[in-house]
């Protein structure tokens, strides 16, 4: 039974980590609506001067409504091509989970809102300059002028280049060259459009509102389009042309959208985004009637930012509680993680103690049985439904049990504690892991780890940007930081609760010296450090002696982001109470 002091601290603990969360996620969502709302507020503006400067709307019989027309066509315009955007970060996530090809229009269009989304940091940063430089003293604005400057513009766009045509068609990679070559073509026509005319710029507006008009009337005919460009760059590198059949694109969503539409409103999706355009082009020529055209303008660009950022952001969320959160599609996303089969573990004698005469699918249908069985009796005697069970193709010695609730919660066991552990020391280790589910351990834990995993499944699934790294890298430290702050102080109440199911402290102690001394002979990058599954797993990895700042690591990684208690402090804890 865990004191009235030590359930005190956890408690403190998982508030401060709480609040730090809240926190984190909000300035998270408030960095990406500035990001995305500042583009959109900047090409708005454009167009509307643009527009209000023709010879059209500035003669005498048009100068009243000049600024709500040109507001009105902008968004007219605009929302196709925002639409665009959004159709092609969906199928390039589409494409992930079904480990196709993203198609090479909707990968272009990713790869150039990222850089959109660089201009637009750098557009916040100058806009800022002006306070900046009264409120620091002068060399240290300089400074930090020359730190942005070489990063966001010398650093950014070189890595950001390099990691572009560096991007193919691989086995774990979703990105083509064929967006590659649509994004060149793109930053030729912006060009043109800086140096030449302005007219160019349209025709990258052109070319958006045609992807989506066109996915909708004639999808075939954008379909012939993106293999004509996957073909031009396959000829261009010398490689094979992506192969059409197994490519998920635009006209896929499209075809994936209008079905649900279809099934959740009982509409026409055509009349039904028809009438809904109609009403928001009609909202903001009204609008631009009544206020001034700025008022109008800033208004459209942050109903934007926020119907973008909350799509992703319910989208995450309602994924979430679904049962598949964010840790364990971190690991399905970079670790072969299957769920339990016959074919899963070859040895059976480390498990069950049984040896000799039986054939090896005999064996492996036992070792299944053995597994399911300790899940299922542990999980009864504490009146906890049993969780699924899934094996992590990995030589690491890895436990952990993620979710929010107990009823859709998953126990992952790697292939090599399975192979470590005797069966009652596996037997132990299982019922740790139920303790944490039975103290809601491991709900309080997917919740806090879930913005470091969101974080790094964008990373890995829309590629490398420099204004999005940073901010991942950011999130994913302080995220550490307070989910290790709450997960050291619960190992030993789930020790505790372990002993209460098993009433084998020696057992988790074996379980506990056996696992660290395995990862003792493991090599130097294991599964663990600086990973999601860090605060999950039964042990902490192994500390690797440093030539220079020993001390100062050891106490940054143990102290400050260290997720559990010393090894041995535990061993010694659950031995004196034998």
């Amino acid at each position: 039974m865990t004191s009235l002091p030590t359930r005190a601290g956890l408690f403190v603990r998982t508030v401060i980590a709480g609040v730090s969360c809240l926190f984190l996620s909000s300035g998270v969502v408030v960095a990406v609506l500035l990001l995305i709302g500042v583009p959109i507020y900047a090409g708005v503006h454009y167009g509307v001067e643009v527009l209000s400067s023709l010879t059209i709307l500035s003669d005498s019989d048009f100068r009243l409504a000049a600024g709500p027309l040109a507001v009105a066509l902008v968004v007219a315009v605009g929302m196709p091509c925002l639409a665009a955007v959004e159709l092609s970060l969906r199928t390039v996530r589409t494409a992930r989970e079904r480990s196709a090809p993203a198609g090479a229009l909707a990968q272009g269009i990713v790869e150039l809102a990222s850089y959109v989304l660089l201009l637009s940091s750098l557009l916040i940063v100058l806009s800022t300059l002006p306070f900046l430089r009264s409120a620091l003293p002068l060399p240290l604005f300089g400074l930090l002028v020359l730190v942005g400057f070489f990063y966001l513009l010398m650093a950014g766009y070189l890595w950001a280049a390099h990691e572009w045509i560096r991007s193919k068609d691989e086995v774990n990679d979703e990105r083509t060259t064929g967006g590659n070559w649509l994004v060149i073509g793109i930053f030729i026509v912006g060009y043109l459009s800086i140096a030449s005319w302005v007219g160019f710029g349209l025709i990258v507006v052109a070319a958006l509102v045609w992807l989506v008009f066109g996915s909708i009337i004639v999808p075939n005919h954008v379909d012939r389009v993106r293999d004509a460009i996957e073909r031009r760059a396959a000829e261009i590198t010398e490689e094979e042309p992506v192969d059409p059949t197994a490519t998920y694109g635009i006209t896929d969503e499209v075809k994936w959208v209008r079905t649900r539409l279809e099934q959740t409103t009982a509409l026409r999706p055509t009349l039904l985004v028809s009438v809904t355009g109609i009403v928001i082009v009609g909202a903001s020529y009204w609008a631009a009637t009544l206020v001034s055209v700025e008022t109008v303008v800033v208004s459209v660009a942050a109903m934007s930012a926020v119907a973008f950022v909350g799509i992703h952001v319910g989208a995450t969320i309602r994924t979430e509680f679904t049962g598949n959160n964010a840790v364990l599609r971190d690991l399905e996303d970079r670790f072969d993680l299957e769920a339990l089969t016959v074919t899963d573990i070859e040895s059976v004698d480390q498990i069950d103690g049984t040896a000799g005469s039986t054939s090896d699918s005999d064996r492996k249908v036992d070792v299944n049985a053995s597994l399911e069985s300790i899940v299922t009796r542990l999980a009864g005697q504490v009146d906890l439904p049993p969780p699924e069970i899934q094996v992590l193709e990995h030589g690491t010695p890895v436990a952990l049990t993620v979710g929010y609730r107990p009823a859709v919660s998953t126990l992952v066991l790697s292939r090599g504690l399975i192979e470590t552990l005797e069966y009652h020391e596996l037997e132990a280790a299982i019922a740790h892991e139920l303790a944490h589910v039975a103290n809601r351990d491991a709900a309080v834990l997917t919740a806090l780890s879930a913005p470091s995993a969101v974080a790094r499944l964008a990373r890995s699934r829309y590629g490398y940007n420099p204004v999005v790294e940073p901010l991942a890298m950011l999130v994913g430290t302080i995220s550490r930081w307070y989910v290790a702050l709450v997960s050291r102080g619960r190992e030993y109440a789930a020790d505790d609760g372990a002993v209460a199911i098993t009433g084998d402290q020696a057992a988790l102690a074996s379980a506990l010296e056996s696992l660290d001394a395995d990862l003792e002979r493991r090599p130097s990058t294991d599964l663990r450090e600086r990973d999601t599954a860090t605060a999950f797993a039964i042990v902490p990895p192994p500390w690797e002696k440093h030539p220079f700042f020993d001390r100062t690591r050891r106490f940054i990684a143990r102290r400050v982001f260290g997720t559990h208690p010393p090894t041995e402090k535990r061993i010694d804890r659950l031995r004196a109470q034998v």
